[in-house]
């Protein structure tokens, strides 16, 4: 029965080819659209991601993201070291500083100015791509992540070309010149700004309105502690709000999943690609059961059942889900390949490729029941007919 379904639904070309393009688009676009939405919204914790060092982050209890927060002094650090289960807790500064590079171009840096004395919020070893981290013990230095080096701060060359930011290269932050020592692999902002690293010292004294303050304190717990009851003593302590690494990620993740207009544009995206590849597949599907009526009435003439024919509907049915699935999951992989390098994130995860199955599936079985109706009363003396 399965070949009999099968050289069916390959034996007209046509129609054939008509389904499974209306499937496999739905997959892509289903699956390209969720793709780059799961990238966006990893970029709003990336930095989170980019230090594993820090268990705890503690902020003022006002924020709203990482983006939006009020600043903390030194005061309140000292009252978070004082917390039970708190074994380390150094600041962290980040902030918006405009740069301008050897030609004259101003650019927005997210800077991060970490701790001077453990260097916990600088780049790790593993991300350096040229350089080392350590140079930034130097005054006016600064590492560069390579994508903004290589995308954003551009020098121009006499032929009329340029190259990337390098080594040795000056930027000119807020009025006071910077040396790049170093190039750095990092998680992208959500507002694609390049992202820089100095010591918090050097930030703070090149952006005079933070006044030594900081923004955000990093915290390591004590061997054996729990992370979230160290977050309530620290909460309950300072007035400031403690989460674990995890939870800091997931909040900054719903910010932007219900309070912004991110979530609605992808889903219109999806939506669109599921009714074009439902009425695409649909209607072949449909028009390919009636082109083979006589088949099909040859084969109840023949003794076939109901059931025999609604099986075979089945097996076409899923036989072409799979094949629009796997175009469809490999045309959206192709797609995030050619975005390697550019400003679009693209983050293909097993739980996509589940939820495009689901729809082509339901896509390709909507459209073979709403056909079974006119199969099962169709007359088997139809095949003797001229």
């Amino acid at each position: 029965m399965i070949r009999i379904a099968v050289t069916m639904l390959v034996g007209d070309r046509a129609k054939f080819l008509g389904i499974v393009f209306g499937l496999s688009f739905a997959a892509m676009l289903m699956t390209q659209q969720g793709a780059i939405f799961s990238g966006v919204m990893a970029l709003v914790y990336g930095h989170v991601s980019d230090t594993p060092q820090a268990e705890l982050w503690i902020s003022d209890p006002g924020l709203a993201e990482i983006d939006t927060t009020g600043p903390i002094n030194e005061r309140e650090l000292d009252n978070v070291r004082a917390v039970e289960g708190v074994r380390w807790a150094v600041p962290l500064l980040r902030t918006l500083v405009h740069a301008r590079d050897p030609d004259g171009r101003i650019t927005p840096l997210m800077v991060l100015g970490f701790d001077d004395a453990t260097g916990i919020g600088a780049p790790l070893p593993k991300a350096m791509v040229a350089g080392a981290a350590g140079a930034l013990q130097r005054p006016d230095t600064v590492v560069i992540d390579e994508y903004g080096a290589a995308s954003k701060l551009r020098v121009a060359l006499p032929d009329g070309g340029s190259r990337a930011l390098g080594l040795g290269d000056h930027l000119i932050l807020n009025g006071r010149d910077t040396e790049v020592v170093g190039l750095c692999r990092s998680t992208l902002s959500l507002m694609l700004y390049p992202t820089a690293y100095m010591r918090r010292s050097h930030l703070s004294a090149i952006d005079p309105d933070q006044d030594g303050s900081f923004n955000f304190i990093l915290a390591g717990t004590v061997p054996g502690a729990d992370a979230q009851e160290v977050c309530r003593r620290i909460s309950a302590a300072t007035g400031l709000i403690a989460r674990t690494r995890t939870d800091f990620s997931r909040h900054n993740h719903d910010f932007y999943l219900h309070e912004s207009g991110i979530p609605a544009n992808f889903a219109i995206a999806v939506l669109l690609g599921f009714v074009v590849g439902a009425a695409i597949a649909g209607q072949t599907f449909s028009q390919f059961v009636s082109d083979n009526r006589r088949i099909f009435a040859s084969l109840k003439a023949m003794g076939m059942r109901d059931s025999g024919l609604m099986r075979i509907l089945l097996v076409q049915a899923t036989t072409s889900a799979l094949l629009g699935l796997g175009l469809g999951v490999g045309g959206a992989a192709l797609f995030g390949c050619l975005l390697e390098g550019t400003d679009l994130s693209f983050r293909l995860e097993p739980l996509l490729i589940l939820i495009a199955f689901a729809a082509v599936l339901v896509i390709s079985l909507a459209a073979a029941m709403l056909s079974l109706r006119s199969l099962l009363r169709l007359d088997p003396a139809l095949v003797f007919r001229s």
